[in-house]
């Protein structure tokens, strides 16, 4: 019997799992409201702030917390990196507190596993992380020297939704063209080549507006608000990461609170749900492009899919393409357990970060 311990840090959420083989023994997902999560500044602060979290699991499940064979984490916004399993070490924890490679809540996940793995004295790992690298060539020119689009996505998501899909289609993941779009606290719009994402709208600074991040943005507009005077980096990066999006709009990130308000005439609310469905919309016919019009199936994922109103309107924009798959929820944490006993069971490769 292997028993695993999983942690997945997200933008507005802390979720714990204990799974021994592959029956989940208990999970629990905190999540945080934004005027906490304002109050935070920095790595450290982040940091303390998860850890109390996964602590205060602990300490409710202090009987089960023995005989432990791996913590997995996932992943942070580190340099590329293959798909698969590589072990938390000091070279990945100094790339993640110092967000050379970019800011998220992630980022402090694999310090915590790391740390909780010494006192249970096992090996902590990431798995599938974001940043698993298969773009191709052609994804990768931004249209300026210099700067290069990189590959950063809900990648555990992504690639679980795509397999369900191959499923219920009859075929094999590794044969099929998808595109997924993983529609939480963040957003990811993705093409699947044959079991590759050979493409996608990078989680922070591309893609749709989501409950908290604004997407992409207008450049000229953008340039002014940076030289405005208005903010520090840090400011300018909150606003764009942890207050736009949905909540610059409406004041919260709580979809289902914003679809209530929506179904009871509330047009605003309305109209901000529809935009950013609209904008979803308009990223999955990017992918198709990128799939020359070869898609077995569009698939919609995460907990944004049980927001009907979101739902119904990407479907009424883009079902001429593909057959049409919503998945609502998330099984992250699973799939991160997976990789675990992979790892444990069939002595899957664990590389080494350098």
């Amino acid at each position: 019997m292997q028993r695993i311990l999983v942690i997945n840090i997200g933008s507005t959420s802390t979720k714990v799992g204990l799974f021994s083989d592959e029956n989940i023994l208990s999970k629990e997902t905190i999540d945080h409201a934004a005027k906490d999560l304002a109050q935070l500044h920095g790595y450290d602060a982040w940091l303390r702030f998860h850890q109390a979290m996964v602590e205060k699991f602990f300490k409710s499940h202090k009987g089960r917390l023995e005989r432990f064979h791996l913590v997995v984490s996932r992943g942070g916004l580190t340099k590329p990196v293959e798909t698969g399993a590589y072990l938390i070490n000091d070279a990945m924890l100094r790339d993640l507190r110092s967000g050379q490679y970019g800011w998220h809540p992630c980022n402090v996940g694999p310090a915590i596993a790391y740390e909780i793995a010494k006192r249970l004295e096992v090996r902590a790992i990431i798995y599938d992380s974001p940043v698993a690298d298969e773009m191709e060539p052609l994804a990768r020119v931004s249209g300026l020297k210099g700067i290069e689009r990189k590959s950063a996505f809900h990648v555990l998501s992504q690639k679980s939704g795509a397999r369900k899909a191959a499923e219920e289609l009859g075929i094999h993941y590794e044969q099929g063209h998808f595109i997924v779009a993983h529609l939480g606290g963040g957003i990811t719009i993705c093409a699947h080549k044959k079991g590759r994402i050979i493409d996608g709208t990078h989680g922070l600074s591309e893609g749709p507006f989501t409950p908290q991040r604004t997407g992409a943005l207008p450049l000229q507009e953008f340039m002014n608000l940076c030289f405005s005077g208005q903010f520090t980096q840090e400011e300018l990066s909150r606003k764009l990461f942890g207050q736009g999006g949905v909540y610059s709009y409406l004041g919260t990130h709580d979809i289902a609170a914003v679809e209530q308000n929506a179904k009871k005439g509330d047009e605003k609310a309305l109209l901000v749900l529809r935009t950013m469905a609209y904008q979803i919309s308009k990223d999955i016919c990017t992918m198709a492009a990128v799939l020359a019009g070869r898609v077995d199936s569009i698939v919609l994922t995460g907990n944004l899919c049980n927001a009907r109103t979101v739902v119904n309107e990407i479907r009424s924009r883009v079902d001429f393409l593909a057959h049409f798959l919503v998945y609502p929820g998330e099984d992250e944490l699973e799939n991160l357990a997976l990789g675990g006993m992979n790892i444990l069971r069939q002595g899957e490769t664990v590389r080494e970060y350098t």
